[in-house]
């Protein structure tokens, strides 16, 4: 639903068709985009939504678009709460927080999953699950932290986003986690039209490139690319009830 798409959005969506890739996922950001996503799903029902305040779009945020966002949960069928989470890089850690849990308790009223940002800031999240238990998991939205951290999400039913950061090489610590883990923990991601691939930079990213991150994760877990297609979109139905 970004500007970035929008002289050839269509065009973007038929390029990852073609190579198998037929749903997409579409979280929120924050109150006045939501109609975006709305008219997204109207021209493409290829498209799920998520809908919450991410923290790096706060400035506008006022607590009664709270109201708001349950209004918009209850009645425009999505599959999670999100993108919602904690940045450590970014200022007012005391705010992020209280809308974090917020959404977390609405998610559990709602009986929705969360898709959660995290950038330094494992120990503030664990801190708001500690108050407030997810009840119904999600996902970890571009997980890059330890293996005892990814343990830590994994007891509390999230999946862990596997996106471009592993086609960088200086991301070995992130690398050698997926290459750990299970695959039935794992979902794989763009963040588009952010977030390239390694020797991308600077360019847009698109969902198309979903299959390059399915193969550098097959390569990085020497197993067959279908087996990873395969396996983790079982973990997205699942997960999402899709």
């Amino acid at each position: 639903d970004f500007n970035e798409f929008d002289s050839d959005r269509s065009e973007v969506i038929a390029r990852a068709t073609a190579l198998g890739v037929n749903r997409f996922i579409v979280p929120g950001i924050k109150r006045a985009f939501w109609s975006r996503q709305q008219q997204l799903t109207a021209e493409h029902n290829q498209c799920y939504l998520a809908f919450g305040f991410h923290p790096w779009f706060l400035a506008d945020f006022e607590w009664q678009d709270l109201d708001a966002l349950e209004n918009c949960l209850s009645t425009q069928s999505p599959v999670a709460v999100g993108e919602c989470g904690i940045d450590g890089a970014i200022e007012d850690i005391k705010l992020q927080s209280k809308v974090f849990e917020a959404q977390v308790t609405l998610a559990n009223a709602l009986q929705l999953p969360l898709i959660v940002h995290h950038r330094r800031s494992h120990h503030h999240i664990f801190a708001v699950f500690k108050r407030v238990r997810p009840m119904f998991g999600g996902i970890i939205h571009a997980f890059s932290g330890s293996k005892q951290e990814a343990n830590k999400y994994l007891e509390l039913g999230f999946k862990l986003g596997c996106g471009g950061v592993i086609s960088y090489e200086r991301a070995q610590k992130t690398r050698h986690v997926f290459q750990a883990l299970d695959l039935s923990h794992i979902v794989l991601e763009t963040d588009s039209p952010t977030m390239p691939l390694a020797k991308e930079q600077g360019g847009r990213n698109e969902p198309a490139n979903i299959v390059k991150v399915a193969n550098i994760l097959a390569e990085l877990k020497q197993t067959d690319v279908a087996v990873i297609a395969d396996m983790t979109t079982r973990n997205v139905n699942q997960l999402f009830c899709l």
